[in-house]
C-alpha cells in the first residue's frame, strides 16, 4: 500500500543518492564548473578578435588638423588599433603580416584642407580577409565624416541626428557574456541532468525502479533536482564572474536569478530527456556539446536574431535556447532582443521543461513496466 508521504520520501532520497554520486565524481563536478567559465572566454572570443585589427598610422603632416584627424581615427569603435611608425617600417610589418591596414596623413595635409582643396588620404589594406577588409573601409570613412563635422567644413552636406531607443549603450562583451549564461545552462544542466538518467541504463538500475513503492516520476524528479542544485553552483560561478570579473550590474537581480534558475531547470529537463531516450553517457554529452555552438549562435546570442533574416530567425524559434536569451538579456540588460515579451519566453522555456519530463517521464515509466 502506497502512503501518501512515500512519494516526497522517495524524491529525497533519490536526490540523496544522486549527490552521493556526483561528490564521487569530484573530477566531473569542477570539470563542470570549468566548463561554464570556458564558454564565457570563448564568447568573450567573439567579441575582441575581429576588432581593434592592428593599423599603422603614418603622419607626415603633424598639423592641427592631421591630430585632430588621428583622434577621430582613433575613435572610430572597435575597428582597428592605431600604431604610429615610419612608412618604411609600415610598409615591412603590412608585408609581414603583423597589420591589417596602414593610414598615411601626407604631408601639407592641414594646409590643404584649411584651403578647401580635396586631400587623398592613402590607406593600404592587407585584404587576405573580406570581413577585415570591410572594417577597414567603413570605419576610415565614418571617421572622415565625424571629423569633417567636428572642425565646420562646408563640404559636409549631410549630417544624422541619432535618437536612441534605449536611454543606455550596452557593449558587445557585456551582451555576449551575458547570453552566454544561456549556453551555460543548456551545457551544464543539460549534460549532468542527461548522464542522472542515463547511468540508470547503463548500471541496470533502472530495472530496479518497479521495486520503489512509488511512481517512476518520484525518483526521476529527485535525481534531476540534485542535478539541477549542482548545475545551479556552476552556473552560479559563472555568473559571479560575469557580474564581478566582466562589471555587469544586472538592471533587475530578482528577474536574472529567476532566469537563471528557470534556465537550468528547464534545460536539466531537457537532458533527463535525451538521457532516456539515448541511454547512454557518451552520446549523450557529444549531443550537447555538439549542438551548443549551433544553438548559441542562431539563438540572438550574438545580436537580436530578427535582425538575421525572416528564415533564420524562424528557425530560430525551435530553440529553447532563442527563449533563455530572450529572458536573460531583458533581466540583466533591460534589453527587448526577441520580438516577444520577457514572460512570453518564460512561458515557452516552462513548456519546454514540461515536454521534456513527460517525454523522460514515459521512457522511464515503459522501461520499469517491461521489467
Amino acid at each position: 500500500m502506497v502512503h501518501v508521504g512515500d512519494g516526497p520520501r522517495a524524491l529525497r532520497a533519490s536526490a540523496i543518492l544522486e549527490l552521493r554520486q556526483l561528490s564521487r565524481s569530484r573530477v566531473l563536478v569542477v570539470f563542470t564548473v570549468l566548463e561554464a567559465l570556458t564558454f564565457l572566454v570563448l564568447v568573450s572570443l567573439f567579441g575582441l578578435t575581429g576588432s581593434r585589427a592592428p593599423t599603422a598610422l603614418v603622419d607626415d603632416d603633424h598639423s592641427p588638423l592631421a591630430a585632430s584627424l588621428v583622434t577621430y581615427l582613433e575613435r572610430a569603435h572597435h575597428s582597428f588599433q592605431l600604431r604610429p611608425m615610419t612608412a618604411a617600417t609600415a610598409r615591412r610589418q603590412l608585408a609581414s603580416g603583423q597589420l591589417v591596414a596602414a593610414v598615411t596623413i601626407p604631408a601639407g595635409f592641414g594646409n590643404d584642407v584649411a584651403a578647401g582643396r580635396t586631400v587623398v588620404l592613402p590607406v593600404d589594406v592587407d585584404n587576405v580577409d573580406v570581413d577585415l577588409t570591410d572594417d577597414i573601409q567603413r570605419a576610415v570613412p565614418s571617421a572622415l565624416a565625424a571629423f569633417g563635422r567636428a572642425n565646420g567644413f562646408p563640404g559636409v552636406r549631410v549630417v544624422a541626428a541619432e535618437r536612441d531607443l534605449i536611454a543606455h549603450d550596452t557593449g558587445f562583451i557585456p551582451y555576449l557574456v551575458v547570453s552566454a549564461l544561456a549556453l551555460d545552462a543548456l551545457v551544464v544542466a543539460g549534460v549532468l541532468g542527461a548522464l542522472a538518467v542515463a547511468r540508470e541504463f547503463e548500471a541496470g538500475m533502472v530495472t530496479q525502479w518497479h521495486l520503489a513503492p512509488v511512481g517512476a516520476g518520484w525518483l526521476l524528479a529527485g535525481k534531476l533536482l540534485a542535478s539541477a542544485l549542482v548545475s545551479t553552483v556552476a552556473v552560479g560561478v559563472a555568473a559571479g564572474v560575469v557580474f564581478a570579473g566582466y562589471g555587469v550590474t544586472p538592471v533587475h537581480a530578482f528577474s536574472t536569478l529567476a532566469s537563471l534558475v528557470l534556465c537550468v531547470g528547464i534545460f536539466t529537463c531537457v537532458g533527463a530527456a535525451a538521457g532516456a531516450l539515448l541511454r547512454r553517457s557518451l552520446p549523450v554529452a557529444a549531443l550537447f556539446f555538439g549542438l551548443a555552438l549551433p544553438l548559441y549562435i542562431d539563438s540572438g546570442a550574438l545580436e537580436p536574431e530578427r535582425f538575421d533574416g525572416n528564415a533564420i530567425w524562424a528557425v530560430a524559434h525551435a530553440s529553447p535556447v532563442y527563449f533563455a536569451v530572450g529572458a536573460l538579456e531583458d533581466a540583466v540588460h533591460g534589453l527587448r532582443v526577441t520580438p516577444e515579451p520577457p514572460l512570453a519566453d518564460a512561458a515557452i522555456l516552462l513548456l519546454w521543461a514540461a515536454v521534456a519530463v513527460v517525454i523522460a517521464s514515459a521512457v522511464l515509466s515503459r522501461r520499469v513496466a517491461v521489467r
